[in-house]
């Protein structure tokens, strides 16, 4: 199978679905490829349906942006915390 650079989709932070790496490394970083699509057949008619194809390393997060945002800033090891 061939794949076009028109067909990989990347994580987009606030715009899209939570994807993080299956080993528990954490959440895919903002710009990094997650997947590809494909058109594959619906069975109701001609129109194809778009599928997205997730790469072997990569789920899709139980867990939502804001949960990722802090967990991403609370881990931040140049964060600057004033008492």
């Amino acid at each position: 199978m061939k794949i076009k650079s028109s067909q990989i989709i990347y994580s987009e932070h606030g715009s899209d679905e939570c994807f993080e790496y299956k080993d528990g490394s954490g959440r895919v970083p903002d710009g990094n490829a997650i997947g590809y699509e494909v058109d594959e057949p619906n069975g109701y008619n001609d129109n194809p349906c778009v599928k997205l194809i997730l790469f072997e390393d990569i789920s899709l997060s139980k867990y939502d942006h804001t949960y990722w945002d802090n967990y991403e800033l609370e881990h931040d090891e140049n964060r600057i915390v004033l008492p």
